[in-house]
């Protein structure tokens, strides 16, 4: 059979962000397909036009009225009664796909990646461990494919990323997405954990700040972070600082996030300082259901010496049986 082309608009990656932001306004994005990388190019799937050509495997499949999940068991009828024990969820970051898998089905690990790429459209598929370190550094193996770094498209935002060194969230988006529109024209933001630029990213791209300072100490994150900013085409409001935050010497911020769940509290000093009166700190911690909000309200009392407001604490996604990862915005007062 020969495979479907269908129109791509292929620019260089200076230019993704604009292009992006273009064919968006014109209603000529097609949402049924991703937007990949290659080499030095961005590839912006588009409803008609374009530059390019590219084939459409994962269009075609979703034309199909059985799910994804009756797909991937047809295709692995020999597993019998375990293929009820295959996934029915998963975390497609770009076109990486990140699943886990019970002791029983490890054998048949190869196959199973497989199926899942060719029916969710997957250049690569990670069996899915635990994050270690205090720099959330991804435990995964390879199944299918090769490939690990792609682009995340998300709220018209992009994120490169290295799947297999980085971790990227997808939990997170309602997160991100209030981000963005948090902020106000001309503000300072401290982003202390930026990361590839979870925040930072959706804040300079939605908003106009005056500039945000994204402090990042993993070097590979770091790495990724400059490249996004550029992606993003906001490098005259992000300036990427490589290194321990609590080294970075800065006042006068009027908003600083904590987006880390290490013992977050042990930074809310430095988070104080880059404020210098007045100001907005969003504080992410983990707490167990039957302590909220007592254990939130008791870390920011005993770390934050100033006089503060907490304004709303917000309950992000489950993060172990019965503990929350939760953000508190906290007004602070010179």
């Amino acid at each position: 059979m020969t495979e479907e082309r269908r129109p791509v608009l292929r620019v260089p990656k200076e230019k993704g962000q604009r292009a992006l932001e273009r064919v968006k306004s014109n209603d000529n994005l097609d949402p049924s397909r991703r937007i990949r990388e290659e080499e030095n190019d961005i590839l912006i799937p588009v409803k008609e036009g374009g530059n390019d050509w590219r084939s459409d495997l994962e269009s075609r499949e979703k034309r199909s009225e059985k799910n994804p999940y009756e797909k991937v068991k047809e295709r692995l009828e020999h597993l019998d009664e375990k293929k009820e024990k295959l996934p029915d969820r998963w975390e497609m970051i770009g076109e990486v796909l990140l699943i886990e898998l019970p002791q029983e089905l490890l054998k048949e690990k190869e196959r199973i990646g497989e199926a899942y790429a060719e029916v969710l459209g997957a250049k690569t598929v990670l069996l899915q461990g635990d994050i270690k370190g205090e720099r959330r550094e991804p435990e995964v193996e390879k199944i299918y494919g090769d490939e690990t770094e792609t682009i995340h498209v998300e709220n018209e935002v992009m994120y490169k990323i290295d799947t297999s060194k980085l971790m990227f969230s997808s939990g997170n988006i309602d997160e991100r997405i209030r981000m963005a529109h948090l902020g106000k024209e001309g503000e300072t933001v401290v982003d202390m954990f930026a990361g590839i630029g979870y925040f930072t990213l959706p804040i300079s791209v939605h908003n106009d700040p005056k500039k945000v300072y994204s402090l990042e100490i993993n070097p590979t994150a770091y790495d990724y972070l400059k490249e996004n900013i550029g992606l993003n085409g906001v490098e005259d409001k992000v300036e990427a600082w490589h290194g321990d935050n609590r080294d970075f010497s800065f006042t006068g911020a009027d908003r600083v996030i904590m987006g880390y769940l290490h013992d977050t509290w042990k930074f809310l000093d430095k988070a104080v300082e880059f404020l210098d009166g007045t100001g907005m700190i969003h504080y992410h911690t983990t707490c167990k259901d039957s302590d909220l909000p007592r254990d939130v309200k008791r870390e920011l009392e005993e770390n934050i010496q100033r006089d503060f407001e907490i304004l709303k604490i917000k309950n992000i996604k489950s993060y172990a049986p019965h503990v929350f990862h939760v953000v508190a915005d906290v007004k602070v007062d010179g």
